[in-house]
């Protein structure tokens, strides 16, 4: 029981969090949500930044989870490359890009773990691109320096402010910018 009420919790907060962000929401709110007291969520959490903690760990453990999935696979470097991005794209459309800005102004140390944990990521992701290369698969590019840029571009573009004001959902960004990537990274004898 006592986990069904934390999942609720943090589903109820990463609601919130997601449309005014961390630093607007109060636990007065989120508790009069969920039809409970601030007590009740003292009981489960010692407080919003805990909770905050909770919405990005939920989110770090899928793609963690997804990207564990790719790693026990054998195939092309490229395709699991392809796959990653889906599986982070999955997730991060789940985040509101204002919640994330308030996590990196108001909580460092959470955006510390955010940024360790992507780092983690990105080094997988470099070691795909690297193989995919070795292969011949994609253009001479720098792995490292693709990774980065390809997270950074996410970061900035997908954003719903960015997507409302060209007229398409988040969705539709992330899927545009997923397909330049890979297909740009494909050399030209691969496409």
């Amino acid at each position: 029981m006592e986990n069904g009420i934390k999942s609720r919790i943090v589903q109820s907060a990463a609601e919130l969090f997601g449309t005014k962000g961390y630093r607007s929401v109060t636990l007065s709110e989120l508790a009069s949500r969920l039809g409970m007291s601030k007590k009740t969520l003292y009981l489960h959490f010692s407080g919003k930044e805990e909770i905050a903690e909770a919405v990005l760990e939920r989110t770090m453990d899928a793609v963690a989870a997804a990207i564990a999935d790719i790693r026990g696979r054998e195939g092309e470097p490229l395709d699991m490359f392809a796959d990653i991005v889906r599986g982070i794209k999955r997730e991060i459309v789940k985040l509101s890009p204002l919640f994330i800005e308030d996590v990196q102004k108001y909580l460092p140390s959470l955006w510390e773990r955010l940024e360790t944990f992507r780092a983690r990521q990105l080094a997988f992701m470099e070691s795909l691109l690297r193989q995919a290369q070795e292969r011949g698969l994609i253009r001479e590019l720098d792995p490292k320096l693709t990774a980065s840029i390809m997270l950074e571009s996410v970061q900035h573009f997908v954003r719903p402010d960015f997507a409302a004001k060209h007229g398409h959902t988040m969705v539709e960004v992330v899927d545009t910018l997923f397909t330049l990537f890979i297909e740009g990274l494909r050399a030209s004898d691969n496409k």
